[in-house]
């Protein structure tokens, strides 16, 4: 499964948590402005079930055109652009459906060291946040996404990457190494990760900062901790 692929499975999954997260926010005094109440929770149904077959869409969408490119129907670059224009659609209406948008970095992620980077154009749509202030979410998250030039989006993760202290990826380690020796280059972007997946000793906070091959920056914060609380890991 290419790279780009597994982002957008992962953006989706996402937002798919946060709208059945918002779900669960019924009013307490039952008695009270039923008829609003009853409205209200109808009108979220009714958000979450378009999304649903927004994301249906999306992955039927994707796995035509993953079997195209098994079957040789279609190249790797080919397929690349498709998923991004997909994703620049349908994931687009995918994340409209959200109402977690974020103006910025949040004060909390901050105070982690992360930094916005300069010159490059903010996506609003993309961008989404939760709040360990809010009950019904119950911990922090934050994605910011950025579009520019492949090569400024790579000079502002490397920066915003060192002042926050995040380390390359292992797997993006790897690829710079295959490059060096063998002049194969199997990824094409970065990838800067505080974490390692399925790990036991990861940070509560748990930061990446990549570049995908089309200069898109995304800053994604999450308190992981809190997380599994919520859905009851721990």
């Amino acid at each position: 499964m290419p790279l780009k692929q597994i982002s957008i499975y992962f953006f989706s999954f996402c937002i798919l948590l946060i709208s059945l997260q918002s779900c669960d926010e019924v009013p307490k005094d039952e008695g009270k402005d039923f008829q609003q109440n009853l409205s209200s929770f109808t009108s979220t149904m009714d958000k979450v079930d378009s999304t649903l077959d927004l994301m249906d869409q999306m992955q039927e969408e994707v796995s035509k055109i993953e079997q195209d490119r098994d079957l040789g129907l279609i190249s790797d670059e080919e397929a690349i652009e498709k998923l991004n224009e997909i994703n620049n659609s349908l994931g687009r209406k995918i994340a409209k459906t959200n109402d977690n948008s974020v103006t910025g970095l949040p004060r909390w992620a901050r105070r982690l060291g992360l930094t916005e980077p300069v010159g490059l154009v903010y996506d609003q749509d993309f961008s989404q946040s939760t709040s360990e202030r809010n009950e019904i979410e119950g911990f922090n998250s934050v994605i910011l996404v950025y579009k520019g030039s492949y090569e400024l989006a790579m000079q502002q993760a490397a920066i915003i990457a060192k002042t926050a202290n995040i380390p390359l990826s292992q797997d993006y380690k790897d690829a710079i190494q295959l490059k060096k020796e063998y002049g194969i280059e199997t990824i094409k972007g970065a990838s800067y990760m505080n974490f390692t997946i399925g790990a036991d000793n990861n940070p509560r906070y748990n930061i990446s900062i990549t570049v995908d091959d089309d200069g898109t920056l995304t800053i994604n914060a999450t308190d992981n901790d809190a997380l599994m609380q919520q859905l009851g890991g721990k």
